[in-house]
């Protein structure tokens, strides 16, 4: 049986490619930075940013799920999922409430939850509506838009804007990985 002769590979370029030529910052000009409030992730999705040259070029979003009582047993599901069930279960706690006042029971008020009273009202909520109009309405002016999506929780949100916006982002999903020795 004789060997089979394959073709010689083709010699790497040492050219970059054409888009890129006059470097990242003539293509892309601003981005978005989609966090899950994991301080270790953000930060290595703002330094891949300010890398690119974007220092004051780019947006902080974060996607934020329900914490506490109950809401610890459910961080297996998917974050809308999840947001959803913690509004029905605050209607019912609300409803269950009222009735119990109106019948001469007093209870005492439920401490806030999710960081509200925490001081994060200068980061804003990942809305997938908002950050794909954005995309397409300043893609003419402002070129393409970088996503960069660090967590778990920011996969389904990434995903969603690139397929709706697929023309207009380029997306990217750092994954951070949990190394345990032993």
């Amino acid at each position: 049986m004789r060997p089979i002769q394959l073709p010689e590979p083709p010699s790497p370029t040492r050219g970059v490619p054409e888009i890129f030529q006059d470097g990242a910052y003539s293509v892309i000009r601003r981005a978005i930075v989609i966090g899950n409030s994991s301080p270790s992730s953000e930060n290595q999705s703002i330094g891949l940013v300010r890398a690119l040259g974007l220092y004051d070029k780019h947006v902080l979003y974060r996607v934020t799920r329900p914490r506490g009582g109950i809401n610890e047993w459910l961080h297996w599901l998917p974050v809308s999922l999840h947001k959803k069930l913690d509004y029905l279960m605050c209607l019912v706690q609300k409803y269950s409430r009222i009735l119990l006042t109106s019948r001469g029971k007093k209870l005492l008020p439920v401490p806030s939850e999710n960081g509200s009273s925490a001081g994060l009202a200068s980061i804003l909520e990942a809305d997938l509506k908002q950050i794909v109009t954005l995309a397409r309405e300043t893609y003419e002016k402002e070129g393409p838009l970088l996503v960069v999506a660090s967590g778990r929780d920011t996969v389904s949100i990434a995903s969603s804007i690139k397929c709706l916006a697929s023309e207009n982002v380029f997306v990217v999903q750092v994954v951070t990985l949990l190394l345990i020795e032993r």
